[in-house]
């Protein structure tokens, strides 16, 4: 019965080819969504573990980076530097803004650096300096339709875009970056309010412990002395991080899931039933032969199963295309399709629909009367 299946796949490799394609869309698409999921909250977690310090200090009952609001007091950097000698605390302020250009709007993160928290890998550029210069996100400036040397304004001021980075994108608020003399005079210039309740100068403080000091208890010190701050390792920033995407858009990608696992299920049903029609005096043959359901349902899913497996590379390949058309149409979106968990998810997705789909059939091969079959 086996053999016959595989063999009756393989008879009519032009139907079983435009099978195969019509399944691998369906999978490629499911790839995408599983892809997009594990781009956003990839580009969430990856910046603040990136962070370049040993810990992280952030308003208390904050526990992430992305989207803060996070304000410390003028005293807590030295308050921090006086609790462990040779400790370093570098301040970095993070304002969020709308960058305008040609009628567009993008919702970004002003990052005002000191010594640390700058840009750690630029793609094209170099850091900005205290002048009117700002370092914006290599996707953020895709977007905008931005090159190095243009001028952008940011809240009233005109700043030259001097650099382009990676790894500093997210599609909530991806990252700006200005040196922390030059932010202060664009908060001045603007007219916002510097120091008040609404916005402080220190968002988080970027620690640097002394090698002979652990962890551990560097952390107990600073959380005794700074009771206003909470103290994190970039890592568990990250994590925190990519925790409230996965809070945010959960329940829109648990949706969507569900919606691609029975699209998947109904496409492989009628394509099985398709293929049952298509094949029906055959199957009357292999039930006058004496098959028994069990061996029907086999015959099934061994069908599925193929198709399954031959759609595969066409869906990995159509993935990346679909991909790519995204990352066009809104460079902030980055779908990790080939991501090994994301290709696990597609698998599974196209096995178990696979196997499922195939026996939705079944019930009419069981009731199927071969006399009837012989006599059309």
């Amino acid at each position: 019965m086996l053999h016959w299946t595989i063999r009756q796949w393989w008879s009519k490799p032009w139907r079983a080819l435009l099978i195969a394609a019509v399944f691998a869309a369906v999978i490629a698409l499911s790839l995408l969504f599983e892809g997009l999921r594990a781009g956003i909250l990839g580009d969430l977690n990856d910046f603040s573990a990136s962070l370049p310090a040993d810990l992280v200090a952030l308003e208390r009952n904050s526990d992430r980076f992305a989207l803060s609001n996070s304000r410390l007091a003028q005293l807590s950097r030295e308050r921090a530097e006086a609790v462990i000698p040779g400790l370093e605390a570098h301040p970095i302020v993070l304002v969020p803004f709308i960058l305008r250009r040609h009628g567009f709007q993008s919702p970004a993160t002003l990052v005002g650096f000191d010594t640390l928290g700058g840009p750690k890998q630029l793609v094209a550029g170099r850091p900005p300096t205290a002048a009117p210069e700002v370092v914006l996100d290599e996707n953020l400036a895709r977007l905008q339709g931005i090159s190095l040397g243009d001028h952008v304004k940011i809240f009233d001021a005109d700043l030259e875009v001097v650099g382009l980075s990676s790894g500093t994108t997210s599609p909530f608020s991806p990252y700006a970056f200005i040196t922390y003399d030059r932010l202060l005079d664009v908060l001045l210039e603007s007219d916002l309010s510097v120091g008040g309740d609404d916005m402080s100068l220190v968002s988080a403080l970027l620690i640097k412990l002394p090698a002979t000091v652990g962890l551990q208890e560097a952390r107990r010190q600073l959380e005794k002395a700074v009771p206003e701050a909470d103290f994190f390792t970039p890592g568990e920033l990250g994590k925190g991080d990519r925790a409230f995407g996965a809070r945010l858009l959960g329940s829109m990608f648990a949706l969507i899931t569900a919606i691609t696992w029975l699209i998947a299920l109904l496409t492989m049903a009628m394509l099985r039933f398709s293929d049952v029609h298509a094949a029906l005096r055959q199957y009357g043959v292999q039930k006058a032969l004496g098959a028994a359901p069990k061996a029907l349902a086999l015959s099934l899913v061994v069908g599925g199963v193929l198709v399954a497996l031959s759609a595969l590379p066409f869906a990995l390949i159509l993935a990346k295309l679909f991909a790519w058309l995204t990352a066009a149409w809104n460079p902030l979106y980055n779908a990790r399709v080939w991501q090994a968990d994301v290709v696990i998810r597609g698998v599974a997705v196209a096995l178990v629909a696979s196997t499922a789909g195939s026996l939705i059939p079944l019930r009419r091969l069981t009731r199927l009367d071969p006399v009837l079959v012989f006599q059309r």
